[in-house]
């Protein structure tokens, strides 16, 4: 770190993190075509990024007081001011606890169900398995979110609202004639554009003042994402157990049930529909470990493409033909229209279903690594700016008249000196 003081008057201090290492330079085709995404998204190389440094705090102890400070911010008076947001990479490790607690409770009621037969708890199994690992996954971008000025309040509001208009957007586009077909490369460009409608639509009359950060973009599209995805993973779960339910009966599986059973002896629901709701836990499990890398990163992305020309802007349509907006939202589009073709998930072969699935996968999360880090650049430039109107303004009604060189890069905090 390195400190520097200025003369006249309350001495200042001020923290300048050191510049980070420069990544190595890629080289071949790996190396161009990273160049090439980065290019299109409008975003530089990855700097000072490990991941061992950014989970160094998922396993460690944080006690009851820490997670009741670390989840109440976000309110306009617990908002951190912005001298004092720190601009390196987060340090996540809510998520972790988020993600432990939802499995541990699916894996006891699914556990009760089996044991007991109970049909009761067969909802609460299927909510569980659908909403688990979008919501960890949700509560790792909050708490990318450095500036810490979006709430759980605000993101709750978000998922349910924007959710909803979402799926009722992208629902309602999907019976008109123009989309009617549900071509795989249809998906990319009408959800996306739903998703992103949605956040626009929900966050229009937000103080653009306060959620002007490329950070707050991320987090609001994640969130939809995260809400459309739930969505989606629950009618997914229905297509597997209405029509499990119908094979069941043809086949005669209640009369197995029946005539193995004593005579006058009854039998639950919960029991007889167990095959079926195996069979149904198998595809909403396959969607929970694809839930991170599908429409919760590429809303995030979309609606961090459009943050980015917005700033604390209230927003526009002409925000939305604007170029540097335009060249990334095709990112989302094509990943998602490449998701749903026949070389990822479309696929009729497993492997090369999931060989594609995990390229798209590391694509995505990589640009959405590239957004995070230009979001906390922006962070650290406001500081910067908002720094040096402090010191004209010290300097200016102190009337020191002295000619200041420009400040470095990155100041993260201000302190008196004693």
């Amino acid at each position: 770190m390195v400190y520097q003081a200025y003369p006249g008057g309350p001495q200042q201090v001020y923290y300048v993190p050191a510049p980070g290492k420069p990544g190595h330079a890629g080289s071949g085709v790996m190396g161009d075509l990273t160049a090439k995404i980065r290019q299109l998204a409008s975003t530089d190389k990855l700097e000072s990024f490990s991941f061992k440094e950014i989970f160094n705090e998922t396993f460690k102890k944080h006690g009851g007081d820490a997670v009741e400070e670390y989840l109440g911010v976000g309110s306009p008076r617990s908002t951190p001011p912005l001298e004092m947001v720190d601009t390196n990479w987060p340090k996540p490790w809510m998520f972790f606890r988020v993600l432990a607690g939802l499995v541990v409770a699916y894996a006891a009621i699914y556990a009760l169900y089996i044991y007991t037969g109970n049909e009761k708890p067969m909802i609460a199994i299927m909510v569980l398995a659908t909403f688990a690992v979008p919501m960890a996954t949700l509560t790792f971008l909050w708490e990318m979110n450095t500036p810490r000025n979006v709430s759980v309040i605000e993101v709750i509001k978000l998922f349910v609202v924007g959710g909803g208009i979402s799926v009722l957007v992208i629902t309602l586009a999907y019976i008109t004639p123009l989309f009617s077909a549900g071509e795989f490369y249809q998906a990319g460009i009408l959800e996306e554009s739903g998703k992103l409608l949605a956040v626009i639509l929900v966050t229009w009359g937000a103080r653009g003042a306060r959620y002007p950060y490329q950070l707050n973009g991320i987090l609001f599209g994640a969130t939809v994402g995260a809400a459309f995805a739930c969505s989606e993973t629950l009618g997914y779960g229905m297509d597997a157990f209405a029509p499990g339910l119908v094979q069941f009966v043809k086949g005669g599986g209640l009369d197995q049930i029946f005539a193995g059973l004593p005579q006058g002896a009854t039998v639950g629901w919960g029991i007889i529909l167990m095959p079926v709701m195996k069979a149904t836990l198998t595809e909403l499990n396959v969607r929970a470990v694809l839930a991170p890398f599908g429409h919760i990163v590429w809303t995030g992305l979309a609606a961090g493409a459009f943050w980015r020309v917005k700033g604390d802007r209230p927003a526009s349509l002409s925000m939305l033909i604007d170029g540097r907006f335009l060249r990334a939202f095709i990112i989302p589009v094509v990943l998602h229209a490449i998701w749903d073709s026949p070389l990822a998930a479309g696929s009729s072969n497993l492997v090369m279903s999931w060989v594609g699935m995990g390229v798209l996968s590391v694509v995505g999360w990589y640009v959405l690594f590239t957004m995070i880090q230009q979001g906390l650049h922006q962070v650290r430039d406001m500081q910067k700016a908002q720094l040096e109107h402090t010191l004209q303004h010290v300097e200016a009604t102190l009337g020191l008249g002295t000619v200041r060189p420009p400040m470095p890069p990155g100041p993260v905090a201000v302190a008196p000196v004693a």
